[in-house]
């Protein structure tokens, strides 16, 4: 039985087109379905925790069906990732993690990898006791999501985008130190991301580079940019060349603590979270399932 959560709302309304023609198509192929319609914020991690509560009987087969947003609900919705077969049908505004991990859009492509497709093995994170699979960062992507937040005009990742142009040209960069293992390296950043996926904000490649199921995280930092180079870094990034940037720290670990005088949100997935400690990004192993990157076993300790 596959079991789809899904936001009705979802890409102003994909969603809800999806649910239609993709219970036709599954039911043409013979696949048993059950919709589960959400209705407010965290009521999509509610119905995961419901059924993958009853995995002592089955695997549960589960499937976010919206964008990055829904997926992430989802995922932290699992009471034990390990028992679950979790997909992912992109139908959202951004699908930053559907691009990357290469999960196709439309409903034909869907229902087939559903039905016929392989689980396969999928890296995420975790910080604070919160799951991740796309990316987590602090510093200039949080201001504009408050900003693109707030817009009532623009939507999805023109909104994003514009945010960010807005946002770069009055973000004051903040000062953390990065704690690698006895040393401490001091920062002045635009931000600071661990990313398992490429992209942020619909199409923004911050973590060019990054692969999904290597075991290993890409952390890049961007410290401090003169005003006048602002123009430049920007066309570097739309442009997948933000690790060229001098000012660019980069590495590949399983590992990324910050430490700051003052206390510094975080944006998971899109999603901002005030008071969490960023001492404890690292990677599980996700075990996708029908679809091309998504089922979750336990965190890999480090």
């Amino acid at each position: 039985m596959l079991h789809f959560i899904y936001n009705p709302i979802a890409g102003k309304g994909k969603a809800q087109r999806f649910r239609e023609a993709l219970g036709a198509r599954l039911t043409a192929l013979g696949a048993a379905h059950r919709f589960h319609e959400t209705h407010a914020h965290g009521e999509a991690g509610d119905i995961a925790r419901r059924l993958s509560e009853c995995s002592e009987v089955e695997t549960p087969a589960i499937v976010a069906m919206g964008g990055d947003g829904t997926l992430h609900e989802v995922l932290n919705g699992l009471v034990d990732p390990a028992r679950v077969l979790l997909g992912l049908a992109p139908c959202g505004s951004g699908n930053d993690f559907a691009a990357v991990a290469g999960i196709p859009n439309s409903v034909e492509g869907i229902a087939q990898l559903l039905t016929r497709g392989q689980a396969k093995y999928t890296d995420y994170l975790e910080c604070g006791g919160v799951r991740g699979i796309n990316a987590i960062g602090t510093g200039i992507d949080v201001d504009i999501l408050r900003r693109y937040n707030r817009m009532k005009l623009l939507k999805g990742s023109a909104a994003y985008l514009v945010s960010l142009v807005l946002t770069l040209f009055e973000y004051k960069p903040r000062r953390f130190t990065e704690l690698l293992g006895d040393a401490a390296q001091p920062h002045s950043a635009f931000i600071a991301c661990a990313g398992n996926g490429q992209r942020i904000g619909g199409g923004i490649p911050i973590c060019p580079r990054a692969v999904i199921d290597d075991g290993l995280m890409d952390i890049v930092i961007v410290d401090d940019i003169r005003a006048s180079r602002i123009p430049g870094a920007f066309i570097k990034l739309m442009g997948k060349r933000i690790l060229e940037l001098p000012t660019t720290r980069f590495r590949r670990d399983t590992r990324l603590r910050i430490e700051s005088e003052a206390p510094m949100p975080i944006q998971i997935d899109g999603e901002i979270y005030e008071g969490l400690p960023f001492d404890r990004v690292e990677f599980g192993l996700a075990r996708e399932a029908a679809l091309e990157s998504v089922q979750m076993p336990p965190l890999r300790e480090t």
